[in-house]
């Protein structure tokens, strides 16, 4: 997922993609245990989706804390 479409969700919708990731990078932990992951980039590309995801979740609410400070 690039981030560009990460940045077009809203937060709600984000935060349902970041469990659905979790979720993913379970079954790839347990999928590499047992030796049946055959696309390891998989395991990789979920955990920098998860970090994109929640890079953009925390800059959303530094900017809502930032804008409530000015009022």
């Amino acid at each position: 997922m690039k981030t560009y479409q990460i940045k077009e969700l809203s937060t709600p919708d984000l935060l349902n993609t970041l469990k659905e990731q979790y979720e993913a990078l379970d079954n790839y932990t347990f999928q590499h245990a047992s030796g049946q992951l055959e696309n390891y980039k998989a395991m990789r590309n979920t955990k920098k989706d998860i970090a994109r995801i929640l890079t953009i979740i925390n800059e959303r609410e530094a900017k809502e804390k930032n804008q409530q400070k000015k009022d």
